[in-house]
């Protein structure tokens, strides 16, 4: 098991945030990744359509042998994973909880959340950081627009500082302390962001403490890799051009990611 590598899912490109978090912590494992173009975004998508995509990947990262599942998805981690997360012989990860148990002790008592539309409608992220500590106030504001902006490369355009001002200022005047980017697309639009707040310490980007837990529980498990160094396989289900293209400011080498068709990853899925 040790040998086996890490599968990783998004709806698109944002998991790429995670992804380089995890080899920055764990340089020695291989990994699969997914990003799911075809269908994006997952943020509109209703439960039912959530949990049919999300099967029919850990079905996939299934016949793959993998030995773990990271969800580097807020909306999936927000509306699905309580479902199936016992429902595969391999451990899932999601993004939800190891950011609640971080942000549960900062100093800051006002938190926003950045987020899609599923995420903000499952209240995920208020209900797993008041759970811990019921004083913090929390407000999420839903987010249309920005996953597209980042799928089609155009992060660094007036379209995307325009979108970003219409989400973050509301935030600010609310006088949050920390903005969590709750869609792992956001990264992208980070220093955007940072401009806006005029606050280089305001953001908490979940993948960061996602890695953490990934890189804990399987050294708990002794499951991490002894390999020098490992691999990574990408793959796309639609737009393949404009994946690698949006990709490669998370990730140099994504060159080799190959086209996976919605039929050779799903048999649930109608």
């Amino acid at each position: 098991m040790k040998e086996n590598p890490i599968g990783i899912f998004d709806s698109g490109v944002g998991g790429l945030s995670v992804l380089k978090e995890l080899v920055n912590l764990m340089p020695n494992e291989d990994y699969l990744y997914f990003g799911d173009t075809a269908r994006v975004p997952y943020g509109e998508k209703t439960k039912e359509q959530l949990t049919g995509y999300v099967r029919g990947i850990l079905e996939w990262f299934k016949s793959k042998n993998v030995k773990a599942v990271v969800m580097a998805c807020n909306s999936s981690s927000a509306v699905v994973y309580e479902k199936i997360k016992d429902e595969y012989d391999f451990p899932i990860f999601c993004l939800i909880e190891p950011t609640a148990d971080f942000v549960s002790y900062l100093n800051a008592e006002k938190i926003g959340v950045l987020a899609t539309s599923a995420t903000v409608n499952s209240k995920a992220y208020t209900k797993a950081i008041q759970k811990i500590n019921p004083s913090k106030i929390i407000f999420e504001i839903a987010c249309p627009g920005l996953v597209e902006v980042v799928e089609s490369n155009k992060s660094d355009t007036y379209e995307a500082k325009k979108l970003v001002i219409k989400y973050v200022v509301p935030l600010l005047e609310k006088g949050v302390g920390k903005i969590i980017l709750g869609c792992t697309h956001y990264p992208f639009l980070g220093h955007i962001i940072q401009d806006v707040a005029n606050d280089k310490e305001i953001l908490i980007d979940p993948a960061k403490h996602l890695a953490t837990k990934v890189s804990e529980s399987l050294l708990l498990f002794d499951l991490l890799n002894d390999q020098e160094k490992g691999s990574t396989k990408f793959y796309a289900s639609l737009n393949m051009s404009m994946f690698v293209e949006a990709g490669k400011k998370f990730c140099a080498n994504i060159d080799n990611a190959r086209e996976l068709k919605i039929g050779e990853i799903t048999r649930v899925v109608k």
